[in-house]
């Protein structure tokens, strides 16, 4: 059997922005965490307002549960914005152009498979620069 250690996985998160609890990673974690092929799992936790960078996932299929908080995605092949919060479950699928900001006091289970790093990070607009300014900044 593997086991993580839930303690040292929050006491990481008190240094960190994101953790991982299992996966093969490149930049191991600085607990025991499980590997594994295939899969990626992790925590995110925002102490304070974070906007991320605007990105794809050439091959992942990433699943975001809000364990805590809210979290606003902007998509852009749907120029549609989407707010989740507690105890909703987004999937972001391989291909999709997306950025998301979080309030402070986000928790976000993430799921990753079949893991591996495949972010690309897109051009930063002028655009995507206002979004990121602030929790209620819309898009055009």
């Amino acid at each position: 059997m593997r086991v993580v250690d839930g303690k040292k996985v929050r006491d990481s998160l008190q240094t960190k922005i994101r953790v991982y609890l299992c996966g093969n990673l490149s930049s191991p974690e600085p607990f025991e965490y499980a590997k594994t092929d295939g899969l990626e799992i992790g925590i995110s936790h925002y102490d304070v307002y974070t906007p991320e960078k605007a990105h794809i996932h050439k091959w992942n299929n990433e699943y975001n549960y809000i364990k805590c908080g809210n979290v606003k995605v902007y998509v852009f092949e749907e120029e549609k914005e989407y707010l989740f919060s507690k105890d909703d479950l987004y999937v972001i699928e391989p291909g999709m152009a997306y950025i998301t900001k979080a309030q402070a006091g986000t928790e976000v289970l993430f799921v990753k498979t079949p893991g591996g790093n495949d972010k690309e990070l897109l051009p930063v607009t002028d655009e995507i620069t206002k979004w990121c300014e602030n929790w209620d900044a819309k898009m055009k």
